[in-house]
């Protein structure tokens, strides 16, 4: 039987670390010592707030969407009576205990467009009323908001929609980011005879009466990795860092998991979006370590500069889009947070080795999959690698505004070094 969540805090020490797998935990829970509650995209829910309840200081929690599923969304989803660090943490219901995010944040769960112009742009408003102040980001193409920064207090959004010149379903997500982040759900139909929609009010905020002002922000953000570090491949690492990993959640029950093959090219929007978690996962036949390397490229297909390989000498870039988490060896990539001068970013995965015997050959069923919201939504399995010390998974790259995934699945025997030289890095060591 799996354990609880409540059991899984109940045997980690103090000051220490419980590393949830993807996938759902009942709650409500109560954190009553100091320690880190990471997610990789897990979602920890309960009928009624609080869901989570923190009662003591120096508490973390990150990677985490925190839901109410059957009370008010006025009701706290998480409540805390200390200063709490968090990050990448998503809720649905409200926060208490947290300065400034206190409060009802009134804004759509669903924006239905109806149908649109597929070659005008159609134009619709929205009024929000937010406690604290937040940024709209969308990653699907053809979709502003003007703001994209919004004030607290009531204001007035224009959503613009482009057309896309033919026939076609509207579906993405667009993220309300401030401390925590909040998902609103956008959908619509383009007909080419449609005419273009001017002006219309999609959503309009109930009054908020606030009875005071914002106060400041209790809780502090989780302190980011250090980005001082040499951009030397060669850096000391330990062996905990293994790459290949067991994600056992499911694919989405209610959208088909995509199968890659080789050489094929699709759009990330509606199938994965733009929050992905990156796994390498086989059965090793000896004892080999892998590690992932994440290069940032730009135009040129050179890396961007300091920070721009990820890696387990350089944990996150220094924008924190992509990020290397140690305990389990997976990769995070925030594509809405990318840096503009960003066109391509390449996932690779290198065995950490000089003995040129140990390399791909000594992995079976290699396999890379990327999850989004706690479920996979894409595999690649990486076939006919033998004698590979480094192997390019994927690529991720604009493509006329929007992101697309590439699947590579070549390799290289003679390490990483030839591939650190073409993106313009020098090795060291």
């Amino acid at each position: 039987m799996a354990e609880s969540l409540n059991e899984i805090i109940a045997r980690t020490p103090a000051g220490g670390t419980a590393a949830l797998p993807a996938g759902e935990f009942e709650g409500p829970v109560r954190i009553d010592r100091a320690m880190t509650l990471r997610g990789n995209n897990t979602t920890i829910w309960a009928k009624h707030g609080s869901v989570i309840d923190i009662t003591c200081p120096g508490v973390t929690i990150e990677g985490l969407r925190v839901e109410i599923t059957e009370g008010a969304l006025t009701e706290p989803a998480i409540s805390a009576q200390c200063p709490v660090a968090a990050r990448d943490v998503e809720v649905l219901g409200t926060v208490s205990g947290f300065g400034a995010e206190d409060g009802e944040f009134e804004i759509p769960r669903t924006l239905s467009l109806g149908e649109l112009s597929a070659d005008e742009e159609n134009t619709f408003h929205m009024t929000v009323d937010i406690p604290a102040e937040a940024k709209l980001v969308c990653p699907a193409a053809g979709i502003r908001f003007q703001p994209e920064n919004i004030p607290a207090g009531r204001s007035e959004v224009l959503v613009t929609v482009s057309g896309s010149g033919s026939p076609a379903l509207v579906y993405t997500e667009v993220l309300l980011r401030s401390k925590f982040q909040r998902r609103i759900y956008l959908t619509g139909r383009f007909s080419v005879n449609a005419p273009a929609v001017r002006d219309r009010v999609i959503f309009e905020a109930k009054p908020v009466e606030r009875t005071q002002a914002p106060q400041p922000v209790q809780s502090v953000q989780a302190p980011a990795p250090s980005l001082s570090v040499p951009m030397s491949i060669t850096a000391a690492r330990s062996s905990a860092t293994d790459v290949i990993s067991n994600v056992g959640a499911a694919p989405l029950a209610d959208e088909p998991l995509i199968v890659l093959k080789k050489g094929q090219r699709i759009p990330l929007g509606q199938c994965a979006g733009a929050m992905l978690d990156i796994y390498l996962t086989g059965r090793k036949t000896g004892s080999l370590d892998i590690d992932p390397y994440v290069f940032m490229l730009d135009e040129n297909e050179r890396s961007i500069g300091d920070g721009g390989l990820v890696f387990f000498g350089n944990t996150a870039s220094p924008d924190g889009s992509v990020r290397y988490f140690p305990d389990d060896g997976h990769v995070s990539v925030a594509l809405a947070d990318v840096p503009g001068n960003v066109k391509k970013i390449s996932v690779v995965f290198s065995v950490y080795s000089g003995d040129s015997h140990k390399n791909f050959s000594m992995v079976n069923e290699p396999r890379m999959s990327v999850y989004a919201q706690g479920k996979e939504r894409l595999r690649f399995d990486l076939e006919g690698l033998n004698g590979e010390v480094t192997v390019v998974a994927a690529e991720f790259y604009i493509y006329k505004g929007e992101w697309r995934i590439s699947a590579v699945g070549s390799g290289f025997r003679d390490g990483l070094a030839k591939l650190c030289n073409r993106y313009g890095i020098e090795v060291s060591g």
